[in-house]
């Protein structure tokens, strides 16, 4: 049935909670929203409603079936799903046996072993009144079960008990150093091998940032970016609009998503071992460059002046600024728009041709010099080792998702897994800054008591109580950010690779044009191949090459086997909409139409032969869907373009309004009321400030700050 239903405009009172029965089907109707409940909707309901709570409880056994698989309790061990998938994407690490593995020793030459300390051991098992019985063959075929850090020698050897309670005979003791021997005391053997074998791979696994690593906690903290939303050119429709302003027309719009991105990111290089700040030197950008280093660095990074043109369309930077609506940052063009609409300057991620201390990770480093950028100043430089820790993780979730494919009865579970696998890397990111104590109280002195308290934040009234909202008195940042930063780095690394590397590369830069940071405009007559190639666009000299490793970058389609499964393997960039035209006005906001024919099938009921086309995309951030149907058009969205105006919309809803009220002499809130709200302001608006419009109205430059 998908979301629920509730009345909530039917309900004025709490006394209304007390009715026995459901509220009439008409309840359920939303004046706000402009919508109905359907016949059908509402017998499906009211069916539901009377198996109570069973569903419920069903699903929730179910999920909870799901996480004991990996020795999880959903309600214990995580904080939501992040937290859960956190703890799966670790567990997956430490079981790989190919990934976690005792250090290979070279056996050392044969030794006796000391008569002075097998005597001494007898005379412990003595002073004790333990049994001592330990043989000479049985010592002979124990080997060092917990040496990891060297070979055994004559003067290190020594026979520890397993069963501190038992004394040294046959079964009950292993061969291993003195130093392990003395540090186990009572820790029991499979303990202290898995705390071993963690000490011995430690550079190839994540470390929490801890206490002394607080300046780096707080370096990645600042520099923390997500996922730009770029618009390179805001409309395109074929046989309309030209390629860059020359003579090729647009012949098809095509949308290009790569699959399972932050999964990709996470099974490749991570910043592993403990992330230290290390001394600059002249060569460390050499190093880099030649994998000699590994990490962070804070620095200072530039295109050169010869390679701006061709950085133009997508340049590589990407960093948080403020923005503002004047003429020497976004064009006079635009800032005479920002005036009208009183725009204000805006901290937003955008592109840009440089970067001043701005935080680089290693392989996103050695492609901006590959590519000829300039790294000007190292201000810091966090040295971490290389490892791929996830990649058995990343594996586990992508082969669960082609049992879903290949086996509907799988395909709950394959879905539970893709949810897992986009996001564990969540934890890393929290800010627990923000968290707080809540608490909850009755008693009006308590209450006052509580805030009072130089801890106190906010309070809410609620019925027949507060609810207490103080600030935590210590806070302990053990996430480990600095892998957040690297899955978020190598995303946008992902991205300049498809654009530069691939498209660029192989294609005529008058034969394409990116209208958004996912979509492309193709100029050609439309002979494809299959779904997504075009190989008379390829360059000539460049198709064999293309042929050879174009499935580096797309999914294979030569054989139904191929094509199954590379659909689920991260990284690769499938093919998400096609069609003839899309106008992009700003960020998130943009409607792709005139979607191509999918595939043609004979309906039985309506006895002819029906098409599927390509269903029109649209997104509008802040704008409700149900209540502006009227401007969320083609024709509408053109308009904003071609006549330069702006969209209103409406939205429509409720919120909880508080009241003012005192408490003695303290100012608090008073009981909260819900208020339905009805807001029209601007939707759409022409204004875009995150590059540079042209006075065409829909070509745009980078800005230059």
């Amino acid at each position: 049935m998908g979301k629920g239903f509730f009345p909530y405009e039917y309900l004025t009172s709490y006394d209304m909670l007390d009715e026995p029965g459901l509220p009439p089907r008409s309840a359920f109707d939303s004046k706000l929203r402009s919508t109905k409940l359907a016949d059908k909707d509402g017998s499906a309901f009211m069916w539901y409603n009377d198996l109570d709570v069973i569903p419920f409880m069903k699903a929730i056994k179910e999920q909870m079936k799901f996480f004991h698989g990996f020795g999880l309790d959903m309600f214990h061990d995580g904080v939501s799903l992040p937290g859960l998938a956190e703890k799966i994407m670790y567990q997956t690490c430490y079981e790989d046996e190919n990934y976690i593995q005792p250090r290979e020793i070279k056996p050392p030459e044969p030794f006796e072993f000391g008569k002075k300390r097998l005597e001494s051991y007898r005379q412990q098992d003595k002073k004790t009144n333990r049994k001592f019985n330990l043989t000479m063959d049985h010592r002979a075929a124990r080997k060092a079960e917990l040496c990891v850090l060297a070979p055994l020698t004559k003067k290190t050897a020594s026979a520890d008990r397993i069963n501190n309670f038992k004394g040294h005979i046959n079964g009950n003791i292993i061969i291993t150093c003195k130093s392990c021997n003395c540090a186990r005391k009572d820790i029991p053997i499979h303990v202290f091998k898995q705390r071993k074998l963690l000490q011995h791979n430690a550079n190839r696994l994540i470390y929490s940032i801890d206490e002394e690593q607080k300046e780096i906690y707080d370096l990645m903290k600042r520099n923390i970016t997500g996922g730009p939303s770029i618009i390179f050119n805001r409309f395109a429709k074929a046989g309309f609009t030209v390629i860059r302003g020359g003579k090729k027309k647009c012949m098809k719009i095509i949308g290009y998503d790569a699959n399972a991105l932050y999964l990709w990111c996470l099974m490749n290089d991570m910043p592993c071992g403990r992330p230290v700040t290390i001394p600059l030197y002249d060569e460390l950008i050499d190093d880099i460059f030649a994998d000699k280093q590994f990490g962070f660095i804070e620095g200072d990074i530039e295109t050169p002046e010869h390679l701006k043109a061709y950085f133009k369309e997508m340049t590589p930077i990407f960093k948080n600024g403020v923005i503002e609506p004047t003429g020497e940052v976004i064009g006079d063009f635009m800032a005479d728009v920002g005036k009208k609409e009183n725009k204000k300057a805006g901290r937003k991620l955008f592109g840009s041709y440089f970067g001043k201390q701005i935080l680089i990770y290693s392989p996103l480093l050695k492609w901006y010099l590959a590519h000829g950028m300039v790294a000007t100043k190292v201000h810091t430089f966090v040295k971490c080792h290389t490892a791929r820790p996830f990649k058995k993780f990343g594996e586990k979730v992508s082969d669960a998702r082609r049992a879903g494919d290949a086996d509907k009865s799988k395909a709950v579970l394959a879905e539970a897994m893709k949810l897992v696998g986009n996001s564990p890397y969540g934890c890393a990111a929290m800010n627990k800054t923000k968290h707080r104590d809540v608490v909850y109280s009755s008693d009006d002195v308590d209450i006052r008591n509580k805030i009072e308290h130089y801890l106190f934040k906010d309070l809410e009234e609620l019925q027949g109580g507060c609810e207490i909202s103080n600030r935590k008195r210590n806070i302990t940042l053990y996430n480990p950010i600095h892998m957040a930063v690297a899955v978020y780095l190598l995303a946008k690394l992902r991205m300049l690779e498809f654009y530069y590397d691939c498209i660029d590369f192989y294609f005529d830069c008058s034969d394409f044009e990116y209208c958004t940071r996912k979509w492309t405009q193709i100029a050609d007559t439309l002979r494809l191949v299959r779904r997504t190639h075009f190989p008379d666009l390829v360059k000539p000299e460049l198709r064999e090459h293309f042929e050879a490793y174009k499935h580096e970058w797309f999914p294979r389609d030569d054989t139904p086997e191929h094509a199954a499964y590379d659909k689920r393997t991260p990284g690769l960039l499938k093919e998400e909409w096609r069609g003839n035209a899309m106008v992009s006005i700003a960020s998130k906001t943009y409607i792709c139409y005139e979607g191509d024919l999918i595939k043609k099938y004979f309906d039985e009921k309506a006895g002819d032969t029906v098409e599927v086309h390509h269903k029109t995309k649209c997104s509008a951030k802040g704008v409700q869907k149900s209540n502006n149907k009227d401007i969320l058009t083609p024709e509408k969205f053109e308009s904003v373009i071609k006549e330069r105006v702006s969209l209103e919309a409406t939205n429509r809803g409720f919120r909880i309004v508080k009241a003012i009220d005192f408490l003695d002499d303290l100012r608090i809130s008073a009981q909260p009321k819900m208020q339905t709200y009805e807001l029209t302001n601007v939707g759409c608006s022409f204004f875009y400030d995150k590059r540079i419009v042209l006075e065409d109205r829909i070509s745009t430059i980078p800005l230059e700050i």
